[in-house]
């Protein structure tokens, strides 16, 4: 089994690495001064253990990115106090609240913006902008498997190009990249270049 290792962003935020066996995402850890709040759970076993190193006493509130085993296997029996997340992970869930609008909340020196993200990966995605500074994306940039291709929907791919360029964090995290910070000029063009290969009357783009 791969070991959980810590990785220090700045004073208040540090993430657990992904593994692959077991496969599980980065789980992201910012420490406002009411609660610990969580960017995903992961899915391997020490990971609840390493956030609890990290509670101090306070609440911990969750974001679930999307719902896909690897960034919420954890969550069952975490007594979590709080969790945010899109309409269909709030299905796998059945608690918390369901994020809809923008949600922003500050927390100490710890500013959240919470908001809903197109995605072809996975329906109901949710990022999560930390101090303008970085925003945590989850997979939901990544393309669908369908059929042994990988596959983005154009029209998707156009509005969630449209909702990142107003984005105001300029660091772009993408869970199971290394490294796991990406510029954010250097995704859109990414993002940019795929639509660019769409083919007019085709719904998917594939890559």
């Amino acid at each position: 089994m791969d070991e959980c290792n810590i990785i220090r962003l700045n004073n208040l935020i540090s993430y657990i690495s992904p593994t692959e066996n077991p496969l599980s995402a980065n789980v992201v850890m910012i420490q406002g001064r009411e609660a610990l709040w969580l960017y995903d759970v992961g899915n391997h076993p020490d990971i609840p253990q390493v956030i609890e190193q990290f509670r101090d006493g306070r609440n911990v509130n969750v974001i679930l990115s999307h719902f896909h085993e690897d960034h919420i296997g954890n969550l069952p029996g975490m007594g979590v106090d709080e969790v945010y997340q899109g309409k269909y992970t709030h299905r796998h869930t059945d608690m918390g609240t369901v994020v809809e609008d923008d949600i922003y909340i500050q927390d100490g020196d710890v500013s959240l913006h919470i908001f809903t993200l197109p995605s072809s990966h996975a329906k109901g995605c949710v990022a999560l902008e930390v101090n303008e500074e970085w925003c945590f994306l989850g997979d939901a940039l990544y393309a669908m498997q369908k059929c042994g291709h990988n596959l983005y929907n154009a029209g998707i791919l156009k509005e969630e190009i449209n909702v990142l360029q107003n984005i105001k964090a300029e660091k772009f995290m993408l869970s199971h990249r290394t490294p796991f910070e990406k510029p954010k000029g250097i995704i859109m063009r990414w993002l940019g270049e795929i639509y660019d290969r769409r083919v007019k009357g085709e719904v998917y783009i594939e890559i």
